[in-house]
This record gives structure tokens, C-alpha cells and sequence, in this order.
């Protein structure tokens, strides 16, 4: 039974340079203008009285980042973040993983 892959963003260190979505596009040999992730832009929220725009990459097929971690070991997308915000993994690690993040800034598919 292949095991169950899940995606964590850590949205406070994401900053939205879109090297995720140009990865997938790029490894999936997919035409300009689609991708299986697409880095969107939540509205401004109060973190601790400070004002954030959040952005964060949304997975449009999980199953295609299931795919890419069994292929590759890792994510494509995940290895290529300079903000190491992402994180594409079997879902008990990244349940692990969560554990210690803050929940306010944590977005887990």
C-alpha cells in the first residue's frame, strides 16, 4: 500500500518568490502558464499585532507531488526552496514536523 503524502507550509518563512511553482512546471514538463502548484496570495492578517500578507504554494494535484516524492525521494518543488518553508512527505513525519511550528503560521493539506 504506497503510504499517504501530505504538504507543510510554514507560511511565516514563505516569501513568495514562486521558485516552487517555476520547479513543478519545469520538472513536469509542463506548458507556461500550467503547473500542478500554484503560489497564491491570502489577504493581510494580524500576527501578534503585526500586519502579514501571507503566501503560500497550493497544491492543485497532491498526487502528482505523491508521485514526484516516490520518483525523486524528494519533491522537486520542496528541495528547490530557498526559504525552506515547504515540505512534501509522508504525512506522519510532517504531523511530526508540525509539531513544532506555530500552528498560526502552519497550513497542512
Amino acid at each position: 500500500m504506497a503510504k499517504k503524502v501530505g504538504m507543510l507550509v510554514d507560511l511565516e518563512f514563505c516569501v513568495g518568490c514562486y521558485a516552487c511553482q517555476s520547479a513543478c512546471q519545469d520538472y513536469n514538463d509542463l506548458d507556461l502558464g500550467i503547473t500542478y502548484l500554484r503560489v497564491i496570495n491570502y489577504k493581510p492578517d494580524e500576527v501578534d499585532g503585526e500586519l502579514m500578507m501571507f503566501m503560500a504554494p497550493i497544491p492543485y494535484k497532491l498526487e502528482q507531488c505523491a508521485a514526484c516524492v516516490e520518483k525523486e525521494g524528494e519533491a522537486p518543488c520542496a528541495k528547490i526552496c530557498i526559504a525552506k518553508a515547504l515540505y512534501i512527505d509522508e504525512v506522519e513525519k510532517l504531523t511530526e514536523l508540525a509539531e513544532g511550528m506555530d500552528r498560526r503560521t502552519c497550513l497542512f493539506r
